[in-house]
């Protein structure tokens, strides 16, 4: 239940054409990754009416270790393209006194909790935050605020109110665990680079005001004080909350750049100096980007499908009752769910679940029969040479892997082994 349904369709409807949903997932890693800079650019562009502005942004994104998790076909990375989208349009709605683009913000924050609900509910937060601030000042900026709320949460509802109304609430405590990041840290996470600009960024949008610089400055503090509220005692998982800081940031340090423009000038500074410094930072981002790209590859090997995973997968694909539940022991489970619609005991993602089985019980064959039927227990997924669960026989094997089936359960036919 944790993780909402925009992104696993847009995998599915990739995955019809391509008749695999894994080769899905690798067309669209590279798409997602593209969109992600596109939409940083644009936006911190249309903010500042600068190109420069824009493609700064877009490469300064390169110094930072968030750029290896934009690698990855992930649902939040669909929703970081959505991100600065709607903050633009929020923006508008301010600048302008339109509630049309408040619409819009709305609207694609509704989109944002379809697909990432961290995403959106920091973008809404944050947004609120500021329509707070700045609506000291003018009252009717409240009014822009509550009115994204309002249809981010119609939105968002399509999905998340027959759950509710299911399940309710779940307190779930078996997510990731929450860290703590030192701001000693921020250099290495977001990059030297990136920190230095943003600051000089910062002292030029500090000094001028306008509104766009309000508003961005905002919410980098936000996100940035958010990231560290584990030091109260708050369970935050700091580094997600600063993967949002990272928008914001990257448009300070490409406006760094233009308050460097203006002390070069004030200096006399030759401009094709400017130039030169300028196409250097690129090249070491873009080199600081494929040192990234090539440690990904080699380092995250752990968050692929291995070949006699898939195997296990596609066995249940063609062999499976797509009813009964498989207990897995040293088997990601999400392989099945994913593939092949084959119930799983860890629900196949740990945040999202509502209930699982205690797997090692199973496997210590500390359980009976009656226990088998009541959970509808009917597959174990082992690794290779570890005892059979008892009741079980063993139905298909590879180098790595081997699955059980509970006899009781139902006849086995004796192809099932091919």
């Amino acid at each position: 239940m944790s993780y909402p349904p925009l992104f696993h369709l847009l995998i599915l409807a990739i995955g019809s054409l391509f008749g695999n949903i894994f080769q899905a997932a690798r067309i669209l890693q590279p798409i997602l990754t593209m969109f992600i800079f596109i939409s940083f650019s644009f936006v911190a562009y249309k903010l500042y009416k600068s190109i420069l502005v824009g493609v700064s942004a877009g490469f300064f994104i390169f110094f930072s270790l968030v750029f290896q998790r934009f690698l990855l076909p992930l649902p939040e990375n669909l929703a970081l393209i959505m991100f600065p989208l709607a903050f633009y349009m929020i923006y508008l709605a301010f600048d302008k006194r339109d509630y049309k683009y408040a619409f819009s913000s709305g609207i694609i924050a509704g989109l944002m909790a379809l697909t990432h609900i961290l995403s959106a509910f920091s973008f809404v937060i944050a947004t609120s935050v500021y329509s707070i601030i700045i609506g000291l000042k003018d009252k009717q900026m409240f009014f822009y605020g509550i009115l994204l709320i309002i249809i981010a949460f119609s939105v968002a509802m399509i999905w998340w109110l027959p759950l509710l109304a299911k399940y309710g609430i779940i307190l779930n405590v078996d997510g990731d665990i929450p860290n703590k990041m030192s701001i000693f840290k921020y250099p290495k996470f977001f990059g030297v680079f990136t920190l230095l600009f943003a600051i000089f960024g910062c002292i030029l949008a500090l000094k001028r005001r306008f509104k766009q610089d309000v508003m961005i400055l905002i919410f980098l503090m936000f996100f940035l004080i958010v990231s560290n509220l584990n030091y109260l005692g708050f369970p935050i998982i700091s580094n997600r909350i600063l993967t949002f800081a990272l928008f914001p940031l990257v448009v300070m340090a490409g406006v760094g750049f233009e308050f460097l423009k203006v002390k070069f000038e004030e200096k006399n500074v030759s401009m094709n100096f400017y130039h030169f410094f300028i196409i250097s930072v690129y090249i070491t981002a873009v080199a600081t980007g494929f040192t990234m790209l090539v440690e990904v590859d080699e380092g995250n090997s752990w968050l692929r499908c291995s070949d006699p995973e898939l195997d296990v997968a596609e066995w249940f694909q063609t062999h499976g009752d797509k009813k009964s539940v498989v207990v897995a022991s040293n088997y990601r489970d999400s392989f099945i769910a994913a593939l092949c619609r084959q119930p799983v005991a860890l629900g196949g993602y740990g945040q999202g679940r509502t209930k699982s089985l205690d797997i090692q019980k199973y496997v210590d064959g500390k359980v009976n029969k009656s226990t088998y039927l009541k959970y509808n227990v009917g597959y174990f997924v082992l690794k290779k040479g570890m005892k059979a669960p008892p009741y079980t026989r063993l139905v298909y094997e590879n180098k790595e892997f081997a699955i059980y089936y509970f006899i009781s359960n139902a006849k086995i036919s004796t192809n099932l082994m091919s």
